[in-house]
C-alpha cells in the first residue's frame, strides 16, 4: 500500500503533538533565511506541527519570564525538533525527500528570525491566524502553542486558511509591558517588543529573548468568543 496523505495523517496522530496541518509553499510569499530558496521548488509542500505549552507553567508568568518558563520553553522546542526529525525520517523511508527545520533557532539576529517563519506556515496550514500579538492564534489553544515545520516533496493538499479571528478580544493588548500590541496587527511595534524582551533577558538572567505575558493571556476559546475547531 503506497504511503499517501491519509497514511501520513495516521502516522502524525501517533506522535505527541497537539496540532498538525499541511500547506503548499507556493503560498509562502517570504524568502527563506540563511538557506537557498530553491528548496521551496524541490520540497514544495509543508507540514506544520504544534505542541501546547503547559498551562501550569504559563500561570507562573506574571510580569515577565522566569527560569521555569525558560526551561519549559526550551524543552517544548526540543520535543518539536525530535518529532520533526521522526517525521522527516519516516517520509524519506517511504521514498520521499524531507527537511525538518529547528523550532527555535535565530539565523538573523538583526531581524530576529529563523530559516522559516513557523507561524506563517502554520497559518497557511489552517492552524490559526496571526493575531494582534504578532503570534499565531489557534481557536482552541490561543497563542499557547509552539510550532515547527517540515518541508517535503510528498504531494499534500492545501488546508483552508483561516480569517483573522481575534474579533474584539484585547486580552493581549491590555497586558503587554511594552505597549507594542495595537488593535490593528499591522501596527505591531516589533522594535518596542524586542527592546522590552532584551531588557527582561538581561535583568532576569534569562538566556533567551522571550516574554510569555501575551502568550499566557491569549488562551483561546475558553476566554473569548472564538469558534472552536
Amino acid at each position: 500500500m503506497p504511503f499517501d496523505e491519509e497514511r501520513l495523517k495516521i502516522f502524525l496522530q501517533t506522535l505527541d503533538v497537539d496540532l498538525f496541518g499541511f500547506a503548499c509553499m507556493d503560498d509562502y510569499d517570504s524568502k527563506l533565511v540563511g538557506i537557498e530558496n530553491e528548496i521551496k521548488l524541490s520540497l514544495p509542500y509543508a507540514i506544520s506541527i504544534g505542541i501546547r505549552l503547559s498551562k501550569g507553567v504559563l500561570a507562573t508568568v506574571k510580569d515577565g519570564p522566569n527560569l521555569l518558563y525558560y526551561h519549559h520553553y526550551r524543552q517544548v522546542n526540543m520535543s518539536l525538533d525530535s518529532i520533526a526529525t521522526k517525521i522527516a525520517r519516516k517520509l524519506e523511508q517511504e521514498g520521499f525527500m524531507a527537511c525538518a527545520f529547528p523550532a527555535s533557532q535565530i539565523v538573523d539576529w538583526k531581524k530576529q528570525c529563523g530559516h522559516i517563519s513557523h507561524k506563517k506556515v502554520a497559518s497557511l496550514a489552517g492552524l490559526g491566524w496571526i493575531g494582534r500579538n504578532n503570534l499565531l492564534v489557534n481557536e482552541r489553544y490561543g497563542s499557547q502553542v509552539r510550532y515547527t515545520t517540515i518541508l517535503t516533496n510528498m504531494p499534500l493538499s492545501r488546508n483552508t486558511v483561516k480569517n483573522f479571528g481575534c474579533k474584539e478580544c484585547t486580552a493581549c493588548l491590555s497586558v503587554c509591558p511594552s505597549g507594542a500590541i495595537r488593535m490593528d496587527p499591522k501596527d505591531f511595534d516589533h522594535i518596542g517588543c524586542y527592546n522590552k524582551i532584551t531588557e527582561m533577558k538581561n535583568k532576569r538572567n534569562i538566556g533567551q529573548h522571550i516574554c510569555g505575558i501575551c502568550v499566557e493571556a491569549c488562551r483561546g476559546e475558553p476566554q473569548s468568543t472564538l469558534t472552536g475547531t
